[in-house]
């Protein structure tokens, strides 16, 4: 098998190990979203303690400058808010209004970019917000004369698409001074201990939780995270990374026919040209400029 099919099964691994994301979250309705928020994220953080450990890397955090403690603290403070609401939206709405609203990231990427970080426009920029803002139009439209209670989880997962674009807008450059193990585990560990917080100021359970929930918590660390996530970073360092930003479209798509099989879970007909919409203008915004 030659390199480049190497990546893109890699690759396709990648996908259908990140789109099991929302299932293990529904198959733990016990625990509230902000709680799942923080067994994601604290699994996670200990999951790549253990790689730097063995690496050799741990060290490298004593290292880190003030001021990337303190943007890698914001880093981790957004992350933690973009779970959070993408989690919670799951416990109102639908998978597939969930992934499918929650990818529009690389949209509000390409829109503020302009305005954040002081990069010139781009026509598909316009042209993928409106497509994008069309889509989401007809799925709120849908919902709000079907299933009005949908309408803010439709909104939470909007909100966990502006939360990760900023986080991204954030960590940006960073990664290029830190290596990526410590600074996964320092930022995965800000937002595991600001979901914590959170969650023990709202009064929610720590541990008490069945076994098995406790076991779909470190599937979702270990499966979408650990397994997903690496692989998408190492599929990033062997093809252009708008080719690996294009393949997470699969998501939502994988994610929905899984809760379609899974939990009988079927968009009302209006959905998907809200869904092609969306995808559509989500496929201007990563395509690489000609």
């Amino acid at each position: 098998m030659s390199q480049n099919s190497n990546t893109l099964a890699g690759l396709l691994v990648a996908v259908l190990a990140v789109s099991g994301s929302a299932i293990f979250v529904r198959w733990a309705p016990e625990v509230p979203a902000i709680m799942i928020a923080f067994y994601r994220m604290a699994w996670s953080s200990g999951l790549v303690a253990g790689v730097a450990v063995f690496r050799g890397e741990i060290g490298d955090l004593r290292r880190i400058t003030g001021k990337d403690r303190a943007l890698m603290a914001l880093a981790g403070f957004l992350l933690a808010l973009h779970f959070a609401t993408w989690i919670g939206s799951l416990k109102i709405t639908t998978v597939a209004h969930s992934l499918t609203l929650g990818a529009t990231q690389p949209v509000f990427s390409v829109a503020l970019s302009p305005l954040l970080l002081r990069e010139s426009g781009e026509r598909r920029g316009v042209i993928a917000a409106l497509l994008t803002l069309a889509g989401v139009a007809i799925i709120a439209g849908m919902d709000l004369h079907l299933n009005p209670e949908m309408i803010l989880g439709d909104a939470l997962a909007l909100s966990s698409a502006l939360f990760i674009t900023l986080y991204l807008f954030v960590a940006r450059g960073m990664r290029h001074r830190i290596n990526l193990i410590p600074y996964l585990m320092a930022v995965y560990g800000s937002a595991a201990l600001c979901l914590g917080l959170s969650g023990l100021l709202l009064g929610e359970e720590l541990v008490d939780y069945p076994a098995r929930a406790h076991l779909m918590l470190v599937l979702l660390a270990l499966i979408p995270t650990g397994i997903g996530h690496s692989l998408l970073n190492w599929a990033a360092r062997r093809i252009e990374a708008f080719k690996v930003n294009i393949a997470g479209l699969g998501e939502p798509i994988l994610a929905s026919l899984l809760a379609y099989f899974i939990f009988g879970e079927a968009p009302a007909p209006a959905f998907y040209l809200g869904a092609v919409l969306i995808l559509t203008g989500i496929y201007i915004a990563l395509r690489k400029p000609d």
